[in-house]
């Protein structure tokens, strides 16, 4: 059957299949997804479906508005034109792969040397897709941290934000090289079938090398990031509290006059509104997020139906972040209903 044989067709059974989607597939008691109902099939399908193309289409437009407007090229927007784009790698790479999951099981479909390729780059690029959403995150609150509780120090320029963006992507690409060099297109005999596989002790030549290395990047890359990011936006929350109550008391001995409380209000409620944003979307990425990752750390097998509920409740984070976008910010409010009135014959 096989037209691409590859000379070291080891046991399956030494090998995390998908590793870090469908853990323990490879096994005789693994979840073969292809043999679930049509109808459990077809509903996972069409929800993975509709994500799509949600995530599609709101991350294109979040691009497109920060492009558009000249104004909005800072370095909150610059990131989160960069989480943009971790959802749309995820969305566009490595959602396909994961229909042809609920439809096929592990089995991978493209066989022959662009097989191979696929089999390294589809997952690579999924996994260093979400390290960087999580240090942009990290970078994102940082970044107000600086504006709110230090504001007369310098703040992060548009330019240093592409370096730091740079850096993210460098980062996260050096942390899963050595997931990258662990994936290899095996052919299983049972099955008669090629299936992505990846062994992480072959790129480091330890027994425990999966449980050390993926608690490494639990530790390092979820842990610590979200330790930061709560304790920047906890003191961001305290120091807008401290500024309020001092603005209010100056304003009282002073008496302000009432346009400059008015302008001054304004600002204020700006500067909150795009907290707020900030912290729902940090929210929703815990949210989405955690299971897939205490899911990494338990090493043992997960159960079939939860193995679904881990990736597509990670997955719409994708389709969901634009939606908050357009929920808290007038901004990317604005610009969506620019953009949407360029394919509509009346305006928004």
């Amino acid at each position: 059957m096989a037209s691409y044989n590859f000379s070291s067709r080891l046991n399956e059974s030494k090998f995390d299949s998908d590793d870090e989607a469908m853990r323990g597939n490879t096994s005789q008691d693994g979840c073969q997804f292809r043999n679930d109902a049509t109808s459990t099939q077809t509903l996972r399908v069409v929800a993975y479906c509709v994500i799509i193309a949600v995530s599609i289409f709101g991350n294109c437009m979040t691009i497109a508005v920060v492009w558009r407007n000249k104004n909005m090229r800072k370095a909150l927007d610059f990131f989160i034109v960069n989480l943009a784009l971790t959802d749309l790698t995820i969305t566009c790479v490595y959602m396909p792969r994961v229909i042809v999951m609920w439809l096929r099981g592990s089995a991978w479909l493209v066989e022959g040397v662009f097989g191979a390729i696929l089999c390294k780059v589809v997952p690579f690029l999924h996994g260093i897709s979400i390290i960087v959403s999580i240090l942009t995150l990290m970078a994102l609150a940082v970044d107000r941290f600086i504006a709110i509780v230090y504001p007369l120090r310098q703040r992060i320029t548009a330019r240093t934000s592409k370096f730091i963006i740079a850096f993210t992507w460098i980062l996260a690409a050096m942390v899963r090289f050595p997931y990258l060099y662990s994936l290899k297109l095996v052919y299983k005999t049972r099955e008669d079938e090629f299936s992505c596989d990846a062994n992480i002790k072959r790129a480091f030549g330890i027994n425990q090398a999966r449980e050390i290395y993926y608690t490494f990047l639990f530790v390092a890359f979820y842990g610590v990031p979200f330790v930061i990011i709560t304790a920047s936006y906890v003191k961001i929350l305290v120091a807008l509290r401290r500024q309020q109550a001092f603005r209010e008391d100056i304003a009282d001995q002073a008496k302000d006059s009432a346009r400059s409380k008015v302008v001054r209000e304004t600002r204020d409620r700006a500067s909150k509104k795009v907290l707020y944003m900030l912290l729902s979307v940090t929210a929703a990425f815990v949210f989405c997020w955690l299971p897939y990752f205490v899911a990494q750390i338990v090493f043992d097998v997960i159960p079939c139906l939860l193995r679904f509920w881990r990736l597509f409740l990670a997955h719409s984070n994708s389709a969901l972040n634009p939606c908050l976008y357009a929920v808290f910010n007038e901004k990317y409010r604005r610009g969506y209903r620019r953009i949407l009135s360029l394919f509509c014959c009346e305006r928004v």
